[in-house]
């Protein structure tokens, strides 16, 4: 356990890891909060980041202020402090002491199991209907699975240090606000930690279009990708679809970032989330308009984690 923290929170192999708080009360350990060190990019410029997650405060001692005290800290630090669908526990909290929000991407599914997302999306009172839902939906998932497994793909394996050029000239050529996929998060990110969490694969064609993806099960990830149209992205599914299938997975999970990528992954066969992706952020020195879009990708917080 010990190593994974150390992982997660990318602190060192030996001593104090600042990215998990303890709070202490007579030498009991009453709360924590976990802070994944990152980099943020907004308006051509680079800021240290930290996403905020794994509040937990005994359930004895809530509402005297304890989150509150953890956050303090955590925001005494002078980086940019950041929020991904937090709890509404956590929200209230993070919202009372200056987090804003932002709008930012959607995430979307594909169920190769129908009964799998109905279970996950449907609210316990509605569950009993779902064996009946699913024999009428699901011929139509298999049909659109089917079609993307017949699609011809040029995409080939490759490692995650050739993409990461690629990643940064993208995010170059656009007004770009969030997370910094450089070769030190890559390396911390992709290669994943034995045991624990899985290494992320790549995949790339002679065009361009790329994508980082594996398993989490029940679901399949991709974790960020890019495709320059319609035709390449259903070769670039072709391939995670058969990945998925391959892994036992029931649903695959991705996130759309643009309302083209929201088209295009519907018109595959892809259902819209019904919320966008939540960010909020704090930070004394940036400020971000609220109408400026946070570019979100699956493996930028702890979500996969």
């Amino acid at each position: 356990m010990e190593k994974y923290i150390r992982w997660k929170f990318r602190g060192p192999k030996k001593g104090d890891v600042s990215g998990l708080l303890i709070a202490l009360i007579n030498d009991k350990v009453v709360g924590q909060l976990g802070l994944i060190p990152v980099k943020i990019r907004h308006e051509n410029k680079i800021y240290n980041a930290q996403w905020a997650c794994d509040l937990i405060v005994d359930p004895d001692l809530r509402k005297k202020g304890i989150g509150n005290k953890l956050f303090a800290e955590a925001m005494s630090r002078g980086m940019v402090s950041l929020g991904n669908n937090p709890s509404p526990r956590a929200e209230k909290v993070m919202l009372s002491i200056g987090f804003k929000p932002l709008q930012s991407g959607r995430t979307m599914v594909f169920p190769n199991n129908v009964k799998h997302l109905m279970n996950w999306a449907l609210p316990e009172k509605l569950k009993f209907s779902i064996p009946v839902i699913s024999r009428f939906i699901q011929p139509y998932y298999s049909l659109k699975k089917n079609s993307l497994l017949k699609a011809e793909s040029d995409f080939k394996k490759t490692d995650w240090s050739e993409l990461t050029e690629l990643i940064s000239g993208r995010y170059e050529s656009f007004d770009f606000t969030g997370i910094v996929h450089d070769k030190e998060f890559m390396s911390w990110r992709v290669n994943g930690l034995e045991n624990y969490t899985s290494e992320i694969k790549s995949i790339i064609n002679s065009k361009g279009s790329y994508a980082l993806h594996s398993g989490f099960k029940p679901y399949y990830q991709v974790y960020e990708w890019y495709c320059r149209d319609e035709t390449e992205l259903k070769k670039m599914l072709s391939e995670i679809t058969r990945e998925a299938v391959k892994d036992g997975a029931q649903t695959i999970q991705i996130v759309a970032n643009s309302p083209d990528e929201e088209r295009m992954l519907h018109k595959a066969g892809f259902i819209r989330s019904r919320n966008t992706e939540r960010i909020i952020y704090h930070s004394d020195k940036l400020s971000i308009d609220s109408r400026v879009k946070f570019y979100f990708t699956l493996y930028d917080t702890d979500l996969n984690l």
